[in-house]
Protein backbone atom coordinates (compact mmCIF):
# COMPACT_ATOMS: atom_id res chain seq x y z
CA UNK A 1 0.00 0.00 0.00
CA UNK A 2 2.76 2.45 0.84
CA UNK A 3 4.13 1.41 -2.92
CA UNK A 4 0.57 2.58 -4.30
CA UNK A 5 0.74 6.19 -2.03
CA UNK A 6 4.17 6.45 -3.23
CA UNK A 7 2.65 6.38 -7.02
CA UNK A 8 0.25 8.78 -6.45
CA UNK A 9 2.47 11.33 -5.11
CA UNK A 10 5.02 10.97 -8.04
CA UNK A 11 2.35 11.01 -10.32
CA UNK A 12 1.47 14.82 -8.80
CA UNK A 13 4.93 16.22 -8.70
CA UNK A 14 5.53 14.70 -12.53
CA UNK A 15 3.00 16.59 -13.92
CA UNK A 16 3.40 19.42 -12.08
CA UNK A 17 7.06 20.00 -12.51
CA UNK A 18 5.85 19.14 -16.42
CA UNK A 19 3.40 21.81 -16.03
CA UNK A 20 5.96 24.26 -14.85
CA UNK A 21 8.18 23.89 -17.56
CA UNK A 22 5.43 23.88 -20.42
CA UNK A 23 4.39 27.21 -18.79
CA UNK A 24 7.74 28.57 -19.08
CA UNK A 25 8.43 27.54 -21.74
CA UNK A 26 5.25 28.73 -23.35
CA UNK A 27 6.11 32.31 -22.60
CA UNK A 28 9.20 31.99 -23.45
CA UNK A 29 10.60 29.89 -26.73
CA UNK A 30 10.32 33.24 -29.10
CA UNK A 31 13.20 34.67 -29.94
CA UNK A 32 14.00 38.33 -30.97
CA UNK A 33 15.82 38.88 -34.48
CA UNK A 34 17.14 42.28 -34.63
CA UNK A 35 19.03 44.23 -37.38
CA UNK A 36 20.78 47.50 -36.01
CA UNK A 37 21.71 49.36 -39.30
CA UNK A 38 23.94 52.18 -37.58
CA UNK A 39 25.57 55.24 -40.02
CA UNK A 40 28.09 55.51 -37.58
CA UNK A 41 31.31 57.13 -38.88
CA UNK A 42 29.31 60.12 -40.83
CA UNK A 43 31.27 63.03 -40.07
CA UNK A 44 28.26 65.49 -38.50
CA UNK A 45 26.34 62.35 -37.21
CA UNK A 46 28.46 59.70 -36.50
CA UNK A 47 29.10 60.18 -32.60
CA UNK A 48 24.76 61.03 -32.38
CA UNK A 49 24.29 57.88 -33.82
CA UNK A 50 26.53 55.63 -31.79
CA UNK A 51 24.87 57.20 -28.36
CA UNK A 52 21.58 55.60 -30.04
CA UNK A 53 22.71 52.22 -30.81
CA UNK A 54 24.20 51.83 -27.35
CA UNK A 55 20.61 52.77 -26.07
CA UNK A 56 19.31 50.29 -28.67
CA UNK A 57 21.36 47.47 -27.37
CA UNK A 58 20.45 47.68 -23.88
CA UNK A 59 16.66 47.11 -24.71
CA UNK A 60 17.59 44.10 -26.29
CA UNK A 61 20.16 43.38 -23.24
CA UNK A 62 16.88 43.81 -20.89
CA UNK A 63 14.71 41.24 -23.54
CA UNK A 64 17.47 38.79 -23.45
CA UNK A 65 18.18 38.84 -19.69
CA UNK A 66 14.53 39.05 -19.10
CA UNK A 67 12.43 37.41 -21.23
CA UNK A 68 13.48 35.66 -24.56
CA UNK A 69 16.75 34.75 -26.92
CA UNK A 70 17.89 38.27 -28.98
CA UNK A 71 20.33 37.55 -32.21
CA UNK A 72 21.77 40.84 -33.28
CA UNK A 73 23.18 41.67 -36.40
CA UNK A 74 24.80 45.04 -36.89
CA UNK A 75 26.15 46.56 -39.96
CA UNK A 76 27.49 49.82 -39.38
CA UNK A 77 28.56 51.99 -41.67
CA UNK A 78 32.31 52.21 -40.23
CA UNK A 79 32.21 48.87 -41.58
CA UNK A 80 31.06 49.40 -44.76
CA UNK A 81 28.51 47.05 -44.12
CA UNK A 82 25.54 49.39 -44.20
CA UNK A 83 24.24 49.10 -47.74
CA UNK A 84 21.14 48.73 -49.40
CA UNK A 85 21.37 45.75 -50.63
CA UNK A 86 22.93 44.06 -47.24
CA UNK A 87 19.88 45.44 -45.24
CA UNK A 88 17.56 43.71 -48.10
CA UNK A 89 19.43 40.48 -47.92
CA UNK A 90 19.23 40.26 -44.32
CA UNK A 91 15.55 40.96 -44.45
CA UNK A 92 15.16 37.83 -46.71
CA UNK A 93 17.15 35.42 -45.83
CA UNK A 94 16.55 35.91 -41.76
CA UNK A 95 15.71 32.74 -39.67
CA UNK A 96 12.43 33.70 -38.23
CA UNK A 97 9.64 30.59 -36.54
CA UNK A 98 6.11 31.33 -36.07
CA UNK A 99 6.12 33.28 -32.78
CA UNK A 100 9.41 35.21 -33.22
CA UNK A 101 10.03 39.06 -33.22
CA UNK A 102 11.75 41.02 -36.58
CA UNK A 103 13.42 44.10 -34.85
CA UNK A 104 14.78 46.16 -37.27
CA UNK A 105 16.32 49.52 -35.99
CA UNK A 106 17.97 52.31 -38.51
CA UNK A 107 19.86 55.68 -37.18
CA UNK A 108 21.47 57.98 -39.88
CA UNK A 109 20.22 60.44 -42.49
CA UNK A 110 17.08 60.15 -44.03
CA UNK A 111 15.16 61.83 -46.37
CA UNK A 112 12.71 62.82 -49.09
CA UNK A 113 12.15 63.34 -52.52
CA UNK A 114 10.09 65.31 -54.93
CA UNK A 115 7.87 62.22 -55.34
CA UNK A 116 7.25 62.61 -51.58
CA UNK A 117 8.76 59.34 -51.09
CA UNK A 118 11.20 58.56 -48.03
CA UNK A 119 14.17 56.69 -47.83
CA UNK A 120 16.75 55.80 -45.49
CA UNK A 121 20.73 57.16 -46.58
CA UNK A 122 22.13 54.12 -46.49
CA UNK A 123 25.65 53.91 -48.33
CA UNK A 124 26.24 54.10 -51.92
CA UNK A 125 22.16 54.11 -52.60
CA UNK A 126 19.55 54.95 -50.81
CA UNK A 127 16.86 52.42 -49.40
CA UNK A 128 13.09 53.70 -50.06
CA UNK A 129 10.87 53.32 -46.99
CA UNK A 130 8.47 51.62 -49.13
CA UNK A 131 11.27 48.74 -50.11
CA UNK A 132 12.68 47.76 -46.91
CA UNK A 133 8.24 47.67 -45.89
CA UNK A 134 7.79 45.37 -48.99
CA UNK A 135 10.70 43.40 -48.20
CA UNK A 136 9.40 42.93 -44.68
CA UNK A 137 6.05 41.71 -45.64
CA UNK A 138 7.94 38.80 -47.72
CA UNK A 139 8.94 37.74 -43.95
CA UNK A 140 6.06 34.74 -43.45
CA UNK A 141 4.98 33.59 -40.48
CA UNK A 142 6.25 35.98 -37.57
CA UNK A 143 3.87 37.89 -34.99
CA UNK A 144 5.53 40.81 -34.49
CA UNK A 145 7.78 43.12 -36.38
CA UNK A 146 9.39 46.37 -34.87
CA UNK A 147 10.64 48.77 -37.19
CA UNK A 148 12.14 51.85 -35.86
CA UNK A 149 13.82 54.47 -37.89
CA UNK A 150 15.64 57.08 -36.47
CA UNK A 151 16.14 60.57 -39.18
CA UNK A 152 15.06 63.04 -41.01
CA UNK A 153 12.09 63.50 -43.41
CA UNK A 154 12.77 66.33 -45.16
CA UNK A 155 12.60 67.77 -48.88
CA UNK A 156 16.58 66.93 -49.76
CA UNK A 157 17.84 69.87 -51.88
CA UNK A 158 21.02 68.12 -53.05
CA UNK A 159 21.85 64.69 -52.58
CA UNK A 160 22.11 64.50 -48.88
CA UNK A 161 20.46 67.59 -47.17
CA UNK A 162 22.60 69.06 -44.40
CA UNK A 163 21.91 67.82 -41.16
CA UNK A 164 22.19 70.84 -38.79
CA UNK A 165 23.16 67.89 -36.14
CA UNK A 166 20.09 66.42 -37.15
CA UNK A 167 18.90 62.71 -37.29
CA UNK A 168 18.10 61.34 -33.96
CA UNK A 169 21.50 55.50 -20.03
CA UNK A 170 18.23 53.22 -19.48
CA UNK A 171 17.65 51.28 -16.36
CA UNK A 172 16.68 47.27 -16.32
CA UNK A 173 13.27 47.00 -17.56
CA UNK A 174 10.76 45.22 -15.64
CA UNK A 175 9.40 41.67 -16.89
CA UNK A 176 6.15 42.33 -17.00
CA UNK A 177 6.51 45.61 -19.38
CA UNK A 178 8.85 43.07 -21.87
CA UNK A 179 6.49 40.88 -21.89
CA UNK A 180 3.50 43.05 -22.76
CA UNK A 181 5.46 44.56 -25.75
CA UNK A 182 7.91 41.81 -27.18
CA UNK A 183 5.50 38.66 -26.01
CA UNK A 184 1.81 40.11 -25.88
CA UNK A 185 1.28 41.74 -29.40
CA UNK A 186 0.79 41.02 -33.07
CA UNK A 187 1.54 42.89 -36.01
CA UNK A 188 3.87 45.71 -37.34
CA UNK A 189 5.33 48.39 -35.53
CA UNK A 190 6.57 50.93 -38.07
CA UNK A 191 7.66 54.34 -36.79
CA UNK A 192 9.75 56.98 -37.80
CA UNK A 193 11.34 59.80 -35.70
CA UNK A 194 9.49 62.92 -37.91
CA UNK A 195 7.00 62.99 -40.25
CA UNK A 196 7.27 63.79 -43.52
CA UNK A 197 9.27 67.58 -44.15
CA UNK A 198 10.62 67.94 -41.05
CA UNK A 199 14.27 67.43 -39.12
CA UNK A 200 15.29 64.64 -36.90
CA UNK A 201 17.36 66.19 -34.41
CA UNK A 202 20.53 64.66 -32.57
CA UNK A 203 23.47 65.08 -30.64
CA UNK A 204 26.52 63.76 -29.35
CA UNK A 205 25.60 63.79 -25.49
CA UNK A 206 21.68 62.55 -25.60
CA UNK A 207 22.18 60.98 -29.41
CA UNK A 208 18.81 61.47 -31.65
CA UNK A 209 15.93 63.11 -29.75
CA UNK A 210 13.48 60.56 -31.07
CA UNK A 211 15.31 57.56 -29.58
CA UNK A 212 16.30 58.87 -26.51
CA UNK A 213 12.48 59.54 -26.07
CA UNK A 214 11.77 56.31 -27.13
CA UNK A 215 13.62 54.23 -24.62
CA UNK A 216 12.93 56.95 -22.03
CA UNK A 217 8.79 56.12 -22.70
CA UNK A 218 9.75 52.18 -21.88
CA UNK A 219 11.38 53.14 -18.65
CA UNK A 220 8.58 55.56 -17.24
CA UNK A 221 5.78 52.31 -18.32
CA UNK A 222 3.24 55.16 -19.26
CA UNK A 223 0.21 52.79 -18.60
CA UNK A 224 -1.97 55.86 -19.29
CA UNK A 225 -5.43 53.77 -19.15
CA UNK A 226 -4.21 51.75 -16.00
CA UNK A 227 -5.05 48.64 -16.79
CA UNK A 228 -1.66 47.09 -16.22
CA UNK A 229 -0.70 46.28 -19.55
CA UNK A 230 1.73 48.10 -21.49
CA UNK A 231 0.75 48.81 -25.38
CA UNK A 232 3.05 50.29 -28.22
CA UNK A 233 0.45 52.53 -29.08
CA UNK A 234 0.92 53.95 -25.42
CA UNK A 235 4.49 53.90 -25.90
CA UNK A 236 4.44 55.47 -29.16
CA UNK A 237 2.41 58.36 -27.84
CA UNK A 238 4.81 59.08 -24.61
CA UNK A 239 7.88 59.05 -27.16
CA UNK A 240 6.25 61.50 -29.52
CA UNK A 241 4.77 64.02 -27.01
CA UNK A 242 8.69 64.13 -25.17
CA UNK A 243 10.16 64.60 -28.76
CA UNK A 244 7.84 67.40 -29.38
CA UNK A 245 8.53 68.69 -26.26
CA UNK A 246 12.08 68.67 -26.63
CA UNK A 247 12.17 70.25 -30.14
CA UNK A 248 9.69 73.51 -28.34
CA UNK A 249 12.13 73.69 -25.32
CA UNK A 250 15.38 73.96 -26.98
CA UNK A 251 17.42 76.88 -28.37
CA UNK A 252 18.32 76.93 -32.08
CA UNK A 253 20.96 78.63 -33.66
CA UNK A 254 20.12 81.89 -35.97
CA UNK A 255 21.35 79.62 -39.27
CA UNK A 256 19.03 77.03 -38.12
CA UNK A 257 15.90 78.96 -37.40
CA UNK A 258 16.33 80.51 -40.67
CA UNK A 259 16.82 76.99 -42.76
CA UNK A 260 13.32 75.65 -40.43
CA UNK A 261 12.09 78.68 -41.40
CA UNK A 262 12.38 78.54 -45.10
CA UNK A 263 11.39 74.79 -45.47
CA UNK A 264 8.42 75.49 -42.68
CA UNK A 265 9.88 73.30 -40.06
CA UNK A 266 8.11 74.33 -37.10
CA UNK A 267 8.29 70.80 -34.77
CA UNK A 268 9.36 67.26 -34.88
CA UNK A 269 6.97 65.19 -34.81
CA UNK A 270 7.67 61.51 -35.19
CA UNK A 271 5.27 59.29 -37.23
CA UNK A 272 3.99 55.90 -36.64
CA UNK A 273 2.74 54.31 -40.32
CA UNK A 274 1.42 51.37 -38.38
CA UNK A 275 0.56 49.96 -34.59
CA UNK A 276 0.81 46.10 -33.47
CA UNK A 277 -2.55 44.84 -31.77
CA UNK A 278 -1.95 43.85 -28.57
CA UNK A 279 -2.35 39.91 -27.79
CA UNK A 280 -2.74 41.11 -23.68
CA UNK A 281 -5.28 38.70 -21.97
CA UNK A 282 -6.71 37.59 -24.95
CA UNK A 283 -5.02 35.78 -27.59
CA UNK A 284 -1.99 34.83 -25.83
CA UNK A 285 -3.05 34.47 -22.77
CA UNK A 286 -6.31 32.54 -23.23
CA UNK A 287 -3.83 30.19 -25.02
CA UNK A 288 -1.46 30.33 -22.14
CA UNK A 289 -4.35 29.44 -20.00
CA UNK A 290 -5.71 26.85 -21.61
CA UNK A 291 -2.66 24.68 -21.64
CA UNK A 292 -2.25 25.13 -18.53
CA UNK A 293 -6.06 24.16 -17.41
CA UNK A 294 -5.72 21.28 -18.96
CA UNK A 295 -2.75 19.72 -17.54
CA UNK A 296 -5.23 20.67 -13.97
CA UNK A 297 -7.89 18.97 -15.21
CA UNK A 298 -5.65 15.88 -15.98
CA UNK A 299 -3.83 16.31 -12.36
CA UNK A 300 -6.83 16.34 -10.79
CA UNK A 301 -8.55 13.01 -12.83
CA UNK A 302 -4.91 11.28 -12.69
CA UNK A 303 -5.88 11.50 -8.59
CA UNK A 304 -8.80 10.42 -8.89
CA UNK A 305 -8.06 7.83 -11.10
CA UNK A 306 -5.45 6.59 -8.17
CA UNK A 307 -7.77 7.03 -5.12
CA UNK A 308 -10.38 5.14 -6.75
CA UNK A 309 -7.64 1.79 -7.46
CA UNK A 310 -6.67 2.21 -3.94
CA UNK A 311 -9.98 2.35 -2.30
CA UNK A 312 -10.74 -0.95 -4.47
CA UNK A 313 -7.47 -2.38 -2.68
CA UNK A 314 -9.04 -1.43 0.53
CA UNK A 315 -11.95 -3.23 0.22
CA UNK A 316 -10.35 -6.45 -1.43
CA UNK A 317 -7.63 -6.45 1.58
CA UNK A 318 -10.91 -5.89 3.62
CA UNK A 319 -10.23 -2.80 5.66
CA UNK A 320 -11.76 -1.47 8.42
CA UNK A 321 -13.69 1.24 8.03
CA UNK A 322 -11.57 3.70 9.55
CA UNK A 323 -8.64 3.15 7.01
CA UNK A 324 -11.28 3.69 4.62
CA UNK A 325 -12.43 6.82 5.83
CA UNK A 326 -8.70 8.21 6.29
CA UNK A 327 -7.90 7.07 3.27
CA UNK A 328 -11.37 9.37 1.81
CA UNK A 329 -9.85 12.18 4.04
CA UNK A 330 -6.37 12.44 2.63
CA UNK A 331 -7.85 11.97 -0.58
CA UNK A 332 -10.38 14.85 -0.17
CA UNK A 333 -7.51 17.16 1.12
CA UNK A 334 -5.36 16.50 -2.11
CA UNK A 335 -8.03 17.38 -4.23
CA UNK A 336 -8.72 20.55 -2.41
CA UNK A 337 -5.03 21.45 -2.70
CA UNK A 338 -5.36 21.23 -6.18
CA UNK A 339 -8.35 23.14 -6.69
CA UNK A 340 -7.07 25.86 -4.71
CA UNK A 341 -4.36 25.84 -6.58
CA UNK A 342 -5.72 25.59 -10.00
CA UNK A 343 -8.58 28.46 -8.74
CA UNK A 344 -5.64 30.29 -7.70
CA UNK A 345 -4.30 30.02 -10.85
CA UNK A 346 -6.98 31.87 -13.14
CA UNK A 347 -7.43 34.55 -10.51
CA UNK A 348 -3.96 35.66 -9.52
CA UNK A 349 -2.58 35.15 -13.44
CA UNK A 350 -0.03 37.33 -13.51
CA UNK A 351 1.63 35.85 -9.55
CA UNK A 352 1.24 32.38 -10.50
CA UNK A 353 2.41 33.09 -14.03
CA UNK A 354 5.81 34.62 -12.94
CA UNK A 355 6.11 32.43 -9.65
CA UNK A 356 4.72 29.10 -11.08
CA UNK A 357 7.51 27.17 -10.15
CA UNK A 358 7.73 28.07 -6.68
CA UNK A 359 3.53 27.04 -6.30
CA UNK A 360 4.58 23.92 -7.73
CA UNK A 361 6.99 22.88 -5.28
CA UNK A 362 5.15 24.15 -2.39
CA UNK A 363 1.91 22.18 -3.58
CA UNK A 364 4.54 19.21 -4.18
CA UNK A 365 6.12 19.67 -0.19
CA UNK A 366 2.22 19.97 1.17
CA UNK A 367 1.02 16.91 -0.61
CA UNK A 368 4.29 15.29 0.41
CA UNK A 369 3.35 15.98 3.88
CA UNK A 370 -0.38 14.84 3.73
CA UNK A 371 0.80 11.44 1.91
CA UNK A 372 3.92 10.38 4.27
CA UNK A 373 1.54 11.14 7.61
CA UNK A 374 -1.04 8.35 5.71
CA UNK A 375 1.79 6.18 4.76
CA UNK A 376 4.01 6.23 8.50
CA UNK A 377 0.16 5.23 9.99
CA UNK A 378 -0.09 2.05 7.92
CA UNK A 379 3.60 1.16 7.18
Amino acid sequence: MMTTFKSVYLFVSVVCVLSAVLCVAAADAQTVQALLVIMDDDPTIGNNVEVDRKRVKQLLASVQSGICEVKITNLLSSEDTATRDKVLQWVQNVSIATDDVLFIYYAGHGGMNRNQQTFLATEGKWLFRSELVDAIKQVKSHRLTILITDCCSSLVQTDIEPTLQSSRSMTRLTERVLRNLFLEHKGFLHVTGATEGQYGWSNARTGGWFTRSFIEALDSNPDENQDSFLTWKEIFEKARENTEKTFNQTTFTAAQRAKMKQLGITSQTPKAYSLPTPLGGSTAKAEERKTVNYIFLAIVLGTLFISNRISRGLKKQHASRARRNTHSGKTFAIIALEVLIWIGFNVFWQFFRTNWILVCVVGIVMMGMILSRKQKRYA
